[in-house]
């Protein structure tokens, strides 16, 4: 932008608040730091600190050599989040907004809206990378409270090492969202879902079919604690895993650390509860996660875990072992994977050990079980804006021909609303890579204050998210990060309260999948022997004359 001198200034500022009066586009002032660093703030948490060097204000900094900010992050912070850039503060009425801003640099960048204390609740986000061009880029956010700094504008640098400058941060009003294609989601999930079939039968002949089973995966996080049969709780939680779903993943046991605590200490008989139970039941079982970088929950003290660079090697021999060992150990009663869980998020091995672990992970897995559907999986891709800088990661692993072969959604929505035409837009970036997506983690409330809506609040959310991912084409399968409140990682966070009560979200549930998404039908069978129907792909029970037999429909 054309660079404004002090002498200006007092004829610049008169120009500005004739232009905001007539058109108020732009509601953050100095955004440009044309007007010096005025209201720019650096966030470097003292409980671990980056260590940094800042320039703002200072001309040749941004763009076409006028004022600008320039950030050398030289040690990272001891938490990723921890150091933050933060622009002027803003007044807000409660309505949709975008967040454009310029920037380059060798290092990822997190734009984030959270709001004012005492929380600072995360409202929306985006995560970029940024190269050694000037880019301009952009985040859609809902300011859901109207007033002055409960809207707050942060962006996150510490997530790798690195320099970045940045320029002409702007927010403006955008237009309210399109709500037509979440109107017309049931007639697309009649399109995706469903399917002309026969059944062979003698002329005349009266023919039933009834849904047993979506072939669609409808699933849940598992936290089984025992096999005992006498044990009364644990075959209650499991006849209401049952009734809700049909497909499954182990909340904890396969991590890593979980699974192998010690070297060599394998926690076998507690992952075969798992391939039991959903063998006995049919169901579909995922493996989370192969390898995860989190320092927290003590895996930092895993042996695995590299704590300088010289140890990387040996990093490396350890992460083949394991996916050598337990990917042919589970061939055949694992069909899936979460390969690398958050990669985005807890980069730790990453900043350690650079990335080529991370193709090297999908390569071997490959090799050890040829069959299995491999996933990445992170964290507000989806639920949140973060979708950009998940896709240039997984577009450059399909350029390496890396055998990754399914992109995991988390979607944990925290306190987040449910918003279809933003879910659809981070969809659609996400399904042209051409891969099918998985929503891995489904959720609501946060990890501190636990549950925050009421129960018909949850059961609204659970519908319209589970409406909305059924209707969208990429999608092959949602799976819940959990349903009873005694077993959930979230206060409150099940869909069944801790006393056993069936909360409203699981009524509305059950209803989706059993009433309103099924097919039960009655047909006669023509002269030919046919017997037409259209239905959900899945498990057939037919009727043909009181006699009774299964198909499946695909």
């Amino acid at each position: 932008m054309k660079r404004i001198t002090r002498s200006a200034l007092g004829a610049t500022l008169l120009t500005a608040a004739l232009a905001s009066a007539v058109f108020a586009d732009n509601i953050l002032s100095n955004g440009d730091m044309e007007y010096g660093d005025g209201g720019w703030y650096l966030w470097n948490n003292p409980d671990g600190p980056a260590v940094v060097d800042l320039k703002l204000a200072e001309p040749g900094l941004g763009t076409n050599g006028s004022q600008g900010a320039k950030l050398v992050v030289k040690e990272l912070p001891k938490i990723w989040w921890g150091l933050q850039l933060q622009p002027p503060k803003f007044l807000t009425d409660s309505a949709y907004y975008i967040l454009t801003f310029k920037a380059k640099g060798n290092m990822p960048i997190n734009a984030v809206v959270q709001g004012g204390p005492p929380d600072y609740r995360q409202k929306e986000s985006a995560s970029f990378q940024l190269t050694d061009k000037w880019q301009s880029f952009s985040m859609k956010f809902l300011a859901d409270q109207k007033g002055y700094g409960v809207n707050n504008v942060t962006f996150q640098v510490g997530l790798q090492k690195g320099w970045l400058q940045m320029d002409d941060v702007e927010i403006e009003k955008a237009e309210s969202m399109d709500t037509a294609w979440y109107q017309n989601a049931e007639a697309r999930i009649d399109s995706l879902r469903k399917k002309d079939f026969t059944v062979k039968a003698a002329p005349g002949a009266k023919v039933s079919v009834k849904l047993v089973r979506h072939d669609f995966p409808f699933g849940t996080a598992l936290n089984i604690w025992t096999d005992s049969p006498k044990d009364s709780i644990e075959n209650w939680y499991k006849a209401k895993a049952k009734k809700f779903f049909w497909h499954a993943v182990s909340e904890n046991q396969f991590k890593w650390p979980e699974y192998e605590p010690k070297k060599g200490k394998i926690k076998k008989e507690e992952m075969y509860r798992y391939v039991k139970f959903t063998q006995e039941n049919g169901w579909k079982l995922r493996g989370h996660a192969l390898m995860w970088g989190h320092q927290g929950y003590g895996f930092d003290k895993h042996y695995s875990n590299p704590t300088k660079a010289k140890e990387c090697a040996d990093f490396g021999k350890y992460l083949k072992a394991r996916i050598d060992r337990d990917l042919k150990e589970y061939k055949g009663k694992i069909t899936e994977y979460d390969v690398w869980n958050e990669p985005l998020h807890e980069s730790y091995t990453f900043n350690t050990c650079g990335w080529n672990y991370l193709d090297s992970a999908f390569i071997w897995a490959h090799k050890a079980d040829p069959a299995a559907m491999l996933y990445l999986n992170e964290y507000n891709v989806v639920a949140a804006g973060e979708t950009d800088r998940y896709v240039d990661l997984i577009k450059g692993m399909l350029s390496r021909k890396v055998p990754i072969t399914g992109i995991g959604v988390q979607c944990h929505f925290n306190a987040r609303p449910v918003e279809p035409a933003l879910l659809k837009e981070r969809l659609d970036k996400l399904a042209a890579l051409g891969l099918p997506i998985k929503v891995t983690e489904l959720d609501f409330g946060t990890w501190d204050t636990g549950m925050t809506l009421t129960e018909e609040e949850q059961a609204n959310a659970y519908e319209k998210s589970i409406r909305t991912f059924f209707s969208h084409p990429a999608i092959n399968g949602i799976v819940m990060w959990g349903f009873w409140d005694m077993r959930h990682w979230i206060k409150n966070g099940g869909i069944i309260g801790m006393d056993g009560h069936e909360k409203k979200a699981a009524t509305r549930i059950y209803d989706l999948w059993h009433k309103k998404w099924t097919t039960e039908a009655t047909a006669t069978a023509d002269e030919s022997g046919v017997a037409k129907f259209r239905g959900f792909k899945g498990k057939y029970q037919v009727t043909v004359d009181g006699k009774t037999s299964e198909m499946y429909v695909k």
